[in-house]
């Protein structure tokens, strides 16, 4: 790199020579110029590197030096280490947790609406499959800690009928990336990489699949030296390029920018195990992108990154000091005495610091002890005012629940404060994972192509399964609208073909078996991913429901339970959201049973009429075949006459209760034609028929069932 321009191209000002590899052979790009970004990234991040290894010390309560170490066992003081840093960076990794969100898709066209639920679905059953929860724990812990985090979306096409993503972590002492770079979040770098040490027969067995394998041993062997010493990317434990004894060689994968574009390689040593090549992942345009993903927390003027344990180290030092020098002067006294006092200063000395030590002492002769009581007192105060700073400076004790609160809203006051001085911690932890969801709808949309099953299990009773790119044929498409309408399926297709002039002969008619659409097409849809809402301070958050709570409180109808439900911090609050939105309020409930204790009783009654009106039709028919007794004819007919106007007002009845609790009807899938809208659901309740009986005569309706045109219904 030169001036912050990747010179990757073996051409030099335009001359038509090529670079040549380890192998002897010719190549477009030069392997000193990708062995020079290394070596770059490596000389001028050591300082970087120094300090994140001293923090990753402290945590683990490594804090003392070797010196130190010594100069206390000289001393034969116990080396004692009271870590502080350690508990603070867990409690910060248990509110990662706590405030985790989940992915949302939303559409950027109305009508993809039903879609981007879909591709929902899909993110999250990525995260899911890949457990990444723990990953991101893992990489905010390399964030909080040594300052940077990374990781990277690939893809396991080994089985082409189940092509899987996978999420993976890149520790913070395998990743390297170009020094240059200022964003945070690495936007403007030149190249990024991770570097892996591996056996040299599993190198040699994998990078020979695509290349000849006497080729990769000679890549390999040209990596076994020891010119330069790897430091923190080194193995472990540590060696230089290559351990000649283990057999074990140093592999960079390599990212750069070139001509605009993200490419990719792997190279060691001796030279390109796989030949630089645009990446074969694509973002959502459709351009070669890079798979690697990562974000630092803070950054100095030299570009150095660092994470919150760096502040905390001076503090850290200051209480590991103090506390060694208050116990060392609390152990120790000084003896002033004449020459000759005693027989032996050594054996005095340590009389003198023995609990029950006895010196004897020639008579005459002064021996006293100066033993002076502030420099203890002042080591102590300065220890205490040491804690004090270490608190201030990091988590407070609140926030870690350690400390006793006057009341709770009093300790959530402690713990958003404490959280919101670590603002740029989780903010680059949140980015980082949007980033990570952004890539992983790009491969699901690059390479999840055909039909694909997959499993949900965001509610906690039941599983979920969603089809994904599933072809709808005609057939399926009217079952659908007509499940969603409640209406027959005879009704849709009739409506279908008096709106498009087409003929469907039949449930056998090869036109219900045409593809008419693509049920959650992902790879026709354009989403914007976005991190479900957070509190962005607990505060804030609880007294917004605390005064809602209190509305509900004084004025039920006020504030309905949705409201309430979308204010708390419920972890299932959509499903709840959606239970309550199917759900019927009491006041309906009840005028729901009365109709349906009416309807009961009225089918009852024209059970009853129809018998009796049959046994009066047969009656009357018996009476006009004799001809005889025309008051037992005039009776009749007035019977007849009462029980028309029975079944009159039992349809006046029926028409009311439909009037009172209509059926909702809903639209029709998108790319169908508007339909009409036709009233109720002709498949219930009884129904006037012309054929059998007379102008009154009754027959209960018989539904259409799907299974009348002979239409699948679709999962």
């Amino acid at each position: 790199m030169e001036n912050g321009v990747n010179t990757y191209l073996s051409a030099d000002d335009g001359d038509d020579e090529h670079g040549v590899d380890a192998a002897g052979h010719e190549t477009e790009f030069d392997i000193a110029s990708f062995l020079k970004d290394f070596r770059d990234a490596y000389d001028d991040t050591q300082i970087e590197r120094d300090v994140a290894e001293r923090c990753r010390d402290y945590y683990d309560g490594y804090q003392l030096t070797e010196a130190e170490l010594a100069t206390l066992n000289k001393r034969k003081q116990p080396a004692v280490v009271f870590n502080r840093i350690g508990p603070k960076v867990d409690t910060l990794i248990g509110w990662e947790k706590k405030l985790r969100t989940d992915p949302k898709a939303y559409p950027r066209v109305p009508s993809k609406e039903d879609d981007a639920n879909s591709c929902t679905d899909a993110l999250r059953f990525v995260v899911q499959q890949n457990k990444f929860d723990p990953l991101r724990s893992d990489v905010f812990e390399n964030l909080a800690i040594e300052g940077i985090g990374a990781g990277k979306v690939i893809v396991d096409d080994s089985d082409p009928k189940d092509i899987k993503i996978c999420l993976a972590r890149v520790p913070w002492d395998r990743f390297y990336r170009d020094p240059h770079s200022r964003d945070r979040y690495f936007a403007d770098a030149a190249y990024l990489g991770e570097v892996q040490w591996m056996y040299d027969e599993d190198a040699i067995a994998e990078f020979s699949q695509d290349s000849s394998r006497e080729d990769v041993e000679t890549l390999v062997e040209a990596s076994y030296n020891k010119e330069w010493n790897t430091g923190t990317y080194g193995d472990r434990p540590r060696f230089s390029w290559a351990d000649a004894e283990r057999r074990r060689i140093m592999v960079m994968h390599h990212r750069f920018r070139n001509e605009g574009e993200w490419w990719e390689c792997v190279f060691c040593r001796g030279g390109f195990l796989v030949a630089p090549a645009p990446s074969k992942y694509l973002d959502e345009d459709d351009k070669p992108d890079c798979d690697l993903v990562a974000t630092s927390c803070y950054i100095d003027a030299n570009n150095r990154r660092y994470g919150s344990v760096k502040r905390l180290l001076d503090p850290q030092d200051e209480i590991n000091k103090r506390r060694s020098k208050a116990l060392h002067a609390a152990s120790t006294v000084r003896i002033i005495a004449e020459e000759g006092a005693v027989k032996s200063i050594q054996q005095a000395r340590q009389e003198a610091a023995r609990p029950d030590g006895y010196i004897t002492v020639r008579a005459g002769k002064r021996f006293e002890f100066a033993k002076d009581p502030q420099l203890e007192v002042g080591q102590m105060n300065m220890l205490a005012e040491a804690k004090q700073e270490i608190d201030a400076i990091g988590v407070e004790p609140a926030l870690g629940g350690q400390a006793g609160a006057p009341s709770g809203r009093a300790q959530e006051m402690l713990q958003s404060a404490g959280l919101t001085e670590y603002a740029k911690l989780f903010e680059a932890i949140d980015q980082w994972a949007l980033t990570i969801y952004q890539k992983i709808w790009y491969r699901v949309r690059q390479y999840w192509t055909a039909e694909k099953w997959i499993r949900v299990t965001d509610d906690e009773r039941n599983l979920r399964w969603v089809h994904l790119n599933h072809p709808v044929t005609l057939g399926e498409a009217f079952q659908q609208v007509a499940t969603k309408r409640q209406v027959p399926v005879q009704q849709v297709v009739a409506e279908y073909m008096q709106n498009t002039g087409e003929v469907i002969q039949g449930p056998q008619d090869p036109k219900l078996q045409e593809v008419v659409r693509t049920q959650n097409d992902i790879g026709d849809l354009a989403v914007d991913i976005i991190m479900d809402d957070a509190p962005e301070a607990v505060t804030v958050q609880s007294e917004q429901f605390q005064a809602l709570v209190q509305m509900k409180q004084a004025d039920p109808s006020s504030i309905s339970t949705a409201t309430i439900i979308k204010a708390s911090s419920l972890r299932n609050k959509d499903e709840l959201l959606r239970d309550l939105e199917n759900q019927v309020p009491p006041q309906v409930q009840v005028q729901m049973q009365q109709l349906q204790q009416q309807t009961q009783r009225l089918q009852g009654l024209n059970q009853k009429l129809y018998q009796n009106l049959q046994k009066v039709q047969l009656q009357l028919q018996a009476a006009k075949s004799d001809n005889s007794n025309d008051q037992m004819q005039t009776q009749l007919d007035a019977w007849a006459k009462q029980m028309e106007v029975f079944i009159d007002q039992y349809n006046a009845e029926t028409a009311r209760m439909k009037v009172l609790s209509p059926t909702p009807l809903e639209a029709v899938p998108p790319g169908w034609i508007a339909d009409q809208q036709v009233p109720g659901n002709y498949a219930a309740g009884p129904a006037h028929s012309p054929a059998g009986g007379g102008a009154g005569t009754i027959h209960p309706g018989a539904g259409n069932s799907a299974s009348a045109l002979g239409i699948a219904v679709s999962p």
